[in-house]
């Protein structure tokens, strides 16, 4: 990745994650009983959407340089992503927290499937490496809200 557009493409996600994390991190701080929480969860659940939208977008993106049948399988996938996100912006938040990461699981488990060679390449090993660990710590990003207990700290 050694292009500038390489590495804007990582500072963008490492940035972009980052922010998920502080999101993340203030959110579970606060107790779950109180009111505020809710607020704390949709905020994370709408700036989640984004950043699965943003996830989609790079994997059409992805989809669209391959030829073939994999291009319209990583583009139908990247459409759902999208659509997922479009749609969790009008749910609980909790719920909402809960499908966006399991999109974002799913996202992860797309890259890891072509970096280990079951679907054709579509990306260089460290874009798709890039890609699968930002999906993943995404997820987590969601998935941890979801625990009912505040972090302390």
């Amino acid at each position: 990745m050694a292009s500038e557009a390489g590495r804007a493409l990582l500072a963008g996600g490492v940035t972009l994650v980052a922010a998920l994390a502080v999101l993340t991190w203030q959110t579970i701080r606060i107790p779950s009983q109180a009111p505020h929480r809710v607020v704390a969860e949709l905020r994370l659940a709408q700036a989640a959407a984004v950043l699965l939208a943003f996830s989609s977008a790079f994997l059409a993106g992805l989809g669209a340089s391959a030829p073939g049948p994999v291009a319209a399988f990583d583009m139908a996938c990247a459409v759902l992503a999208a659509g997922l996100a479009l749609m969790t912006l009008v749910r609980d938040p909790r719920a909402a927290l809960a499908w966006i990461g399991a999109a974002f699981l799913a996202r992860a488990a797309l890259d890891l499937a072509h970096l280990l060679g079951w679907l054709p390449v579509v990306a260089a090993d460290p874009v798709l490496a890039g890609s699968l660990g930002a999906n993943v710590l995404a997820a987590l990003c969601c998935a941890l809200p979801l625990r009912r207990r505040p972090v302390r700290g």
